[in-house]
């Protein structure tokens, strides 16, 4: 067959498909395969795939992938453990597509005798001397007849053979018996038969009898006394001998003074005890007086005077008689005399209080109270004027002018004749005066002869076309703008300056800043002109005469004029349009401009700027930048400015209807730091300047002192932190903790330390604890309201992290997504304490993340909400807070701390991560997600009826606490989902890349202490279910792997600027450390005693802002020891 040179290349037919010469396409029942058609021949191949080093890779589309496991028909995300299927006691581990099985850890046990189980000895039962027995099993003492052992989970505790209690406080124990009898007493190492009496330990006055194993001792008898006041004898008895009066004892026969009456004498005869009255010699005076303490009346000068008795040389005023006068008692004898006045007057004003003497600085005159000098007419004869001086009033006769008519009229109550005057209004008008009618501003009015006469004022001739009468004018005016005192004709315009245009349209003044246009290549800068000019008048070729204007682009709001200016010729000056405010055009009436206009208009009549709504303001519908005043008759409209925004432009947003752009943070200069809307600092090198966050923009103000000059001893101080000096006297209060205190005040700091206030300074005190001396298997751990530490068993924690996740107590990694209220954990055999979780969903169905805490103590109920937010009893509290003897909870950096009297305490991140941890006391007592704490992590998915669940999501339903979710919304039972499979292949396989940092030199120290598989696994299915919050989510499970190292004892110094990185206020001088000091440094506890801070202080470090070493915190600043307030430290 001949093959012609110019035939083209030929297409294939395959499958029932055609296709073209060199077309590629995918095999029809293959899409694995590639094929090509080539000059009607097909010519296929499967995709080639990079081989895979992993044993049981994934079938990812056409390849395969070891970004997970594929084992027995099951696909497993790398990191996920499970048991082997083949070897109960091995475990199995999916690691990068190959799946390795080892024998399975077996748990350090903590009990002594553990039982042998089926893969590692248990404790549950027990192996004591060769010989197993059950959990809960008593058997006999195998070295001891009369005692008895018990197994407890792996422990033996062997006891005596418990006896019956006897009934009786003093058994004898007979020999060859175990157990104590009744028959006789034991009593201070002597065995006595039953009924035996002996003389009691205490003395002879005392015997004591053994009766049925009892011991019983009394006092003897004392024989009866007939005598009233009997002594006290030997063994307290009372005897006749002597006497005993009023807790005195009275040898007989004795003479003494009445205990309770000194004026009488006592004397002591066999047992009784007679008083008489003391005598006493006359006085040679006629007024004696009894002293106190004296018994007879004494001699001593005094006067008795209207029935009152007085000492000799005292000065009083007569009871009852003139309070002007004063008396003195002198040897008996009293003389009385009146007090001297300094000035007498005529007319004195009479004391408000009682007085001996006038008061003659002001003057009383015919019921009127004068001022010295002050001129009065008096109301009885006008025709006279007085004065008043030094209290008396000096009068004169008034002296007439001239009248001015020719008839003049003397008025009732006047005295001088007067020129007849126009009373109209309430007001008076002198003959021949014209004046506006105060009832009728349109009227003019002139007095003549004493009428008054009012006509129509006339009205000025206007020539403006739109004349308007307002509201309390009489005549019309032409509708014009009034601006800054000067009135400007209607559609004029003005510069208020030299870059703000302003435009007069019907009565409505609207200024802006004036918008420039670019329009030619060379722009010149004229000075006193805002906007660049043109150099001459040609556009596009063509001249412009001066005063013609033009429009530059097709946009009708831009124009150039041609303008010839005073110095440089012809130029061009290009600007956009003004438009004039639509005061008071609703929006509905707006109407668009129409074809080759700019501005916009209203269809129905504007508002009109009047009187009554004079200091008025309105926003112009058609632009919200505009705000329009109502002043002089104008409305006023001036474009509002908008402050600068320290944030990027690409955070930058404008609300609807609003003029300005804002931003819900602001960034400060020093050190990029962001701050929260509405938040306040001081700036960081001048406490005097504080500012505010205002949607964007920094509004800072500098503080004013006034000056400070400090008499009297007194010192001039500015306290840290303050703007401005104050005085303080050194002797006297004190300053602690924002606090004053008075010289010598005491007052506690905390439950070790207490201050007092002396000479000015504060001088503290802290009491020193002995050190913890701890068992191995036993930890320090704090109660509420006490300073010094107690031994606990060594506790265990649980964690709940991400989405979530929860580490039990014995280290089982759950996984469970519940949107409910769940019990975490809480005692379940005595009821000491619950904790409780509410979870709520974060974007993605069937995920969520932890919302809030409830923690209950006895009778105390603890709330953790978000963003540090403390409920106690229902009450927001402020921390740190104390409710003895339950609980104290504080906030460390970004962690509250709550630690309970029962050992248990919390840590709270604030927003989704939190620990538990619970002392031995409670080992295999609690219930709840975090497990049973039996240290078998095994059986730790149990159920609320103890059975073992089949999956997660059954296990974490079951612990679900009937009142709902806490909020009272509806809430979802969790189920098991796995979101790296929803979220596709392109998302798991970032998943894995990002948490491989998990596996990277940062983390590897802490690898043989917490093993880093589950927290891989977790960390992966976050990530998947976080979608856009990916970067939050991987710092979740990171600092959740990071904070069990630090448990285990490892800070690991993981953060990057680019991973988790924390920003602290490095204006106030904090750092970020990641294992930072639970107790740190302040100003107030720098100078304790070493070790007094140390010695109590046990809970976790806590990642977070610290001062850095060598400074101190005081007032949420950083700041050298030596800048600190005085406090001086001693020891209790």
């Amino acid at each position: 067959m001949q093959i012609c040179p110019d035939e083209p290349p030929a297409g294939c037919l395959y499958a029932g498909v055609s296709y073209q010469h060199t077309q590629r396409f995918y095999h029809p029942s293959d899409s694995c395969r590639h094929c090509i058609c080539a000059n009607g021949a097909v010519t296929c191949q499967r995709q080639p795939c990079a081989p895979v080093l992993c044993t049981h890779p994934l079938q990812q589309d056409c390849c395969r992938s070891c970004d997970g496991c594929l084992y027995q028909g099951k696909e497993l995300p790398n990191g996920e453990q499970f048991p082997d299927p083949a070897e109960p006691c091995r475990v199995c581990t999916c690691w990068e597509g190959s799946i390795s099985c080892q024998p399975r850890t077996c748990p350090l046990l903590q009990c002594p005798f553990p039982a042998r189980g089926p893969c590692c000895q248990v404790c549950e039962g027990c192996e004591y001397l060769g010989e197993g027995y059950l959990h809960g099993q008593e058997f006999p003492d195998p070295q001891d007849a009369c005692g008895h052992c018990t197994c407890l989970r792996g422990f033996v505790t062997c006891t005596k053979t418990p006896c019956d209690p006897p009934g009786c406080r003093h058994p004898t124990s007979p020999p060859g018996q175990c157990c104590p009898v009744c028959q006789g007493c034991h009593f201070q190492g002597q065995d006595l038969a039953d009924g035996e009496t002996f003389p009691a330990p205490g003395g002879c006055c005392e015997q004591c009898r053994c009766l049925q194993g009892e011991v019983s001792c009394g006092p003897l008898p004392c024989p009866g006394v007939t005598c009233p006041h009997p002594a006290v004898g030997p063994c307290d008895c009372p005897v006749c001998d002597g006497c005993s009066f009023h807790g005195r004892a009275c040898s007989n026969g004795e003479r003494f003074p009445d205990p309770h009456d000194a004026c009488r004498l006592c004397s002591c005869l066999d047992g009784s005890v007679t008083c008489v009255p003391a005598p006493c010699s006359p006085a040679p005076c006629r007024n004696p007086v009894a002293l106190p303490g004296q018994c007879c009346p004494q001699c001593s000068g005094a006067c008795r005077y209207q029935g009152h008795l007085y000492e000799s040389g005292t000065t009083f005023r007569p009871p009852g008689g003139d309070p002007c006068s004063t008396c003195t008692c002198l040897d008996e004898a009293v003389t009385c005399q009146r007090e001297p006045c300094p000035q007498q007057c005529t007319h004195p004003v009479p004391p408000a209080t009682p007085s001996c003497c006038p008061d003659c600085d002001r003057c009383l005159f015919e019921g009127q109270e004068l001022a010295s000098r002050q001129a009065v007419t008096p109301p009885s004869d006008p025709c006279q004027r007085c004065h008043c001086l030094h209290g008396n009033v000096l009068c004169t006769p008034v002296l007439c002018p001239q009248a001015a008519c020719a008839s003049p009229v003397r008025r009732p109550g006047h005295c001088c004749p007067e020129c007849p005057v126009c009373r109209h209004g309430g007001q008076e008008y002198p003959e021949g005066s014209h004046w506006p009618s105060p009832t009728e501003p349109c009227q003019l009015c002139s007095c003549a002869g004493g009428d008054v006469l009012c006509v129509m004022a006339p009205c000025p001739l206007l020539t403006c076309p739109h004349q308007v009468i307002e509201p309390g004018d009489c005549c019309p005016r032409c509708k014009g703008c009034m601006y800054d005192g000067e009135e400007h004709a209607n559609g004029t315009s003005w510069f208020s300056s030299p870059c703000v245009s302003c435009l007069c349209i019907h009565g409505i003044a609207t200024c802006a800043q004036i918008r420039c246009l670019g329009s030619c290549l060379r722009p010149v800068q004229v000075p006193g002109e805002c906007c660049p000019l043109c150099a001459d008048c040609m556009f596009e070729g063509r001249p412009y005469s001066p005063g013609e204007s033009f429009q530059p682009s097709l946009d009708p709001c831009e124009i150039c004029t041609c303008e010839l200016l005073a110095a440089g010729g012809p130029h061009v000056r290009c600007y956009r349009r003004q438009c004039p405010s639509l005061v008071g055009c609703p929006r509905s009436q707006l109407q668009p401009p129409g074809p080759h206009h700019c501005c916009p208009t209203c269809a129905q009549a504007l508002s009109n700027c009047t009187a009554e709504l004079a200091g008025n303001e309105l926003q112009a519908a058609d632009d919200p930048c505009y705000t329009c005043q109502c002043k002089d008759l104008t409305w006023v409209c001036v474009r509002q400015g908008c402050p600068q925004l320290s944030c990027p432009l690409t955070e930058q947003f404008t609300a609807q209807g609003a003029c300005c752009p804002v931003c819900d943070e602001c960034v400060i200069e020093t050190g990029g730091r962001r701050v929260s809307d509405g938040e306040s600092w001081t700036d960081s090198e001048d406490d005097c300047i504080s500012c505010t966050c205002n949607r964007g923009h920094v509004e800072c103000h500098i503080a004013e002192c006034e000056p400070v000059e400090c008499q009297g001893g007194l010192r001039r101080v500015r306290m840290p932190g303050s703007c401005c000096y104050e005085c303080q006297d050194p002797d006297g209060c004190c300053s602690y903790q924002g606090q004053r205190y008075q010289a010598s005040e005491h007052w506690q700091v905390d439950t070790c330390t207490t201050c007092t206030c002396v000479s000015g300074e504060v001088h503290c005190r802290s009491q020193r604890c002995p050190p913890a001396a701890c068992a191995a298997d036993e930890t320090p751990a704090l109660t509420p309201g006490m300073c010094c530490p107690r031994c606990l068993p060594r506790p265990a924690t649980c964690l709940a992290f991400g989405d979530p996740h929860y580490r039990t107590f014995d280290g089982r990694l759950l996984h469970f997504q519940g949107t409910c209220t769940y019990v975490l954990a809480q005692d379940c055999r005595g009821g000491d304490f619950s904790i409780h979780v509410t979870n709520d969903d974060r974007g993605r169905p069937g995920v969520a993340w932890t919302k809030e805490v409830t923690v209950q103590v006895g009778d105390a109920v603890v709330q953790l909400l978000q963003d540090w937010l403390v409920r106690v009893d229902g009450q927001v509290v402020t921390l740190p807070f104390l409710k003895e003897p339950h609980l104290y909870v504080e906030r460390q950096t970004n962690t509250v701390l709550l630690n309970t009297n029962i050992g248990v305490k919390v840590l709270w991140s604030g927003r989704s991560q939190l620990e538990v941890s619970v002392p031995g006391t409670y080992k295999g007592h609690t219930c709840g997600l975090c497990g049973d704490f039996n240290g078998h992590p095994q059986d730790d998915a149990r159920l609320r009826s103890g059975q073992l669940a089949r999956a997660e999501a059954a296990f974490g339903n079951s612990w679900r606490v009937p009142s709902g979710n806490g909020t009272g919304g509806p809430c979802a039972d969790g189920r098991d989902v796995d979101p790296c499979k929803e979220a596709g292949y392109r998302a798991r396989k970032e998943a894995n890349a990002r948490c491989k940092v998990l596996k990277s030199g940062a983390f590897e120290p802490c690898h043989p202490l917490v093993p880093p598989e589950p927290f891989f696994a977790a960390c992966v299915y976050d990530l998947c279910a976080c979608g856009a919050g990916a970067d939050q989510c991987l710092c979740d499970a990171l600092e959740a792997y990071a904070a069990l190292c630090r448990r285990a004892g490892l800070a690991l110094r993981w953060r990057s600027p680019t991973l988790c990185a924390v920003g602290c206020p490095q204006d106030r001088g904090y750092v970020f450390d990641e294992c930072g000091p639970p107790c740190p440094k302040t100003c107030y506890n720098k100078d304790a005693p070493l070790g007094a801070i140390e010695s109590r202080c046990f809970t976790p470090c806590v990642p977070g802002c610290q001062c850095p070493a060598g400074r101190v915190e005081h007032e949420a600043h950083c700041i050298l020891p030596e800048a600190c307030p005085r406090v001086v430290y001693g020891s209790l």
